[in-house]
């Protein structure tokens, strides 16, 4: 395809790594559209345009009237039942199907693939009898047609808010105790034009108490856990088929048992670390994706980690490069790999 087919390319959402992809766009004279109801979000201050208004399949549609292409960096909580002008990545079908939760996790139980436990009702009626028997924390999923929307319930106030939301039109409920994992992986996933899958090196996530947050590229999970997650996630990019990228989120128990938690088209913030890790960062090849270019196979360099820090003041301590997310600070910093 000649880059000059391309004149615009439309996000949908407009956080950090939507910041990266209008960064990376920009680099190939690309123009980028922002589709975020936040006035200062981040990814405004690349993107060419910003539309700011809801995220909905109306404003979605006009988006695509306005780009060439449109990137979904969320999962949208509602159907995209409307004609688009655009091609959309990943396309249409595999956002049906990994916003479809109850049909995800069916088809993670098909694949073999360990999950959390699910409870599913069609009715609110035989929901309700499912709830008393339940302990807090747990989700509460209304599953409706091509998305789904839930909540975490912790409180009994949480619970009887909730019960009055609960919409007589969702095909289905589902219910999911919240486990207490050791620790969070996300993987991320790239599905070139061939169907090949590209795949990332698992992000570790951790919480502290004091809400500080610490990301890096995996050096300590063994071979052993890295190939079992990358074989499952081949698994899942093998059933979705579509162009595009993919989140995929793990738990992992303190007895190292691994479980599947989602599936998301959005970038989170730990997608930033390819930036310092690999040769390509995601943010560069999934703007290559979209203008039909050629795909390389990442390659870590450097094992990078990450902290976010609430605060409105720079920490001048802190090494690395910094990003402002919000009201957070982001500092990477990379160590080059020990097998090199």
């Amino acid at each position: 395809m000649n880059l000059s087919e391309i004149k615009q390319i439309g996000i949908v959402g407009g956080g950090a790594s939507a910041l990266m992809l209008c960064f990376e766009a920009a680099k190939l004279g690309i123009d980028t559209c922002l589709l975020d109801p936040q006035v200062n979000c981040i990814g405004a201050q690349v993107a060419t345009e910003h539309i700011v208004a809801s995220i909905n399949k109306e404003n979605i549609k006009k988006l695509s009237l306005r780009c060439d292409k449109v990137i979904f960096n969320i999962k949208p909580e509602f159907e995209m039942d409307v004609k688009l002008h655009a091609p959309i990545y990943p396309n249409k079908e595999s956002l049906d199907e990994i916003c479809n939760l109850k049909n995800m996790l069916e088809i993670i139980e098909l694949l073999e693939i360990p999950a959390t436990k699910s409870y599913y009702q069609d009715t609110k009626e035989a929901t309700f009898p499912i709830i008393d028997g339940l302990t807090m924390p747990f989700r509460f999923v209304k599953q409706f047609k091509g998305y789904s929307k839930q909540i975490d319930i912790f409180t009994k106030e949480d619970l009887a808010d909730f019960i009055l939301e609960v919409d007589e039109e969702a095909e289905s409920f589902i219910l999911q105790p919240i486990e207490d994992y050791k620790q969070t992986i996300s993987c991320i996933c790239l599905i070139d034009e061939t169907g090949k899958a590209h795949l990332y090196n698992p992000i570790e996530v951790n919480y502290e108490e004091d809400g500080t947050c610490y990301l890096k590229i995996s050096d300590n999970l063994t071979k052993t856990m890295i190939n079992r997650l990358n074989r499952y996630n081949r698994k899942i990019m093998k059933e979705i088929k579509a162009m595009g990228v993919y989140t995929v989120r793990y738990g992992i128990k303190a007895n190292k048992a691994v479980e599947f938690i989602d599936i998301t088209p959005e970038l989170g913030v730990g997608s930033l670390l390819t930036l310092e890790a690999y040769d390509h960062s995601i943010f560069e090849q999934y703007i290559k994706l979209v203008l039909e270019m050629k795909i390389n196979a990442p390659i870590l360099e450097a094992y990078a980690h990450g902290t976010i820090k609430e605060t409105n003041e720079v920490d001048k301590n802190q090494e690395g490069h910094i990003y402002r997310i919000d009201t957070h600070n982001m500092y990477i910093s990379k160590e080059r790999r020990m097998d090199e």
